[in-house]
């Protein structure tokens, strides 16, 4: 399935770290700080794959409320969080040697904490590119994947997106990009990035 590709695009919540804490417990000290009540546990899952606009207009159906609470949450730094996030393999491992086969970025419906995960972990010396809401439309739109393609000059034919979610694979989709689900046993999948060191792809 990698056979002819040339861009690699990953997410990055629960395909690079697995951020279910760190991401509650940043949109409960938001919410928090509104003085509303925390997430229901039957939402607790979206906190992973939907930005901080998009779950706000979820959870919250008071408009007013929502706006609110929207505007408070881009004053609440994440950086406290990070400490809470976990690489789900040893990046050392994967990407040098996937950097030396592939262009590699990330599309990701973080906004500014995108940034400070980039710079915590240094990831900049593995990914050419990123994307997140501050530069394009949230997922689905494919705006994110497409803005990829352009940055590499290349094509959707010789790209991959890496996903764990439906929103993930419904924007690979609009884009019309071929998707590997990471994590999840739904054909095409990978357990984690390091099967891609040897094409070990379930198709």
């Amino acid at each position: 399935m990698l056979s002819g590709k040339k861009l690699l695009i990953f997410d990055c919540d629960g395909v690079l770290f697995d951020s279910n804490r760190a991401n509650i417990a940043y949109f409960e000290r938001c919410l928090e700080i509104a003085g509303l009540p925390p997430i229901p546990e039957e939402e607790k899952d979206k906190v992973t794959f939907m930005s901080i606009r998009q779950l706000i207009d979820e959870l919250i159906k008071d408009r007013s409320q929502a706006e609110r609470l929207y505007s408070l949450s881009q004053g609440v730094d994440y950086e406290p969080f990070i400490g809470l996030l976990r690489p789900l393999f040893n990046f050392d491992d994967v990407f040098p040697a996937l950097r030396e086969k592939f262009y590699l970025a990330v599309a990701s419906n973080r906004g500014g904490s995108l940034i400070k995960l980039f710079h915590h972990f240094n990831l900049f010396r593995f990914f050419h590119y990123k994307v997140s809401t501050l530069e394009a439309k949230s997922k689905p739109d494919p705006e994110m994947l497409e803005k990829c393609l352009r940055y590499f000059g290349t094509d959707a034919e010789h790209s991959v997106f890496i996903g764990d979610s439906e929103s993930d694979r419904e924007t690979a989709a609009n884009a019309g990009v071929d998707f590997i689900w990471s994590g999840r046993r739904i054909r095409p999948y990978i357990e984690s990035a390091v099967d891609l060191l040897n094409g070990k792809i379930n198709a």
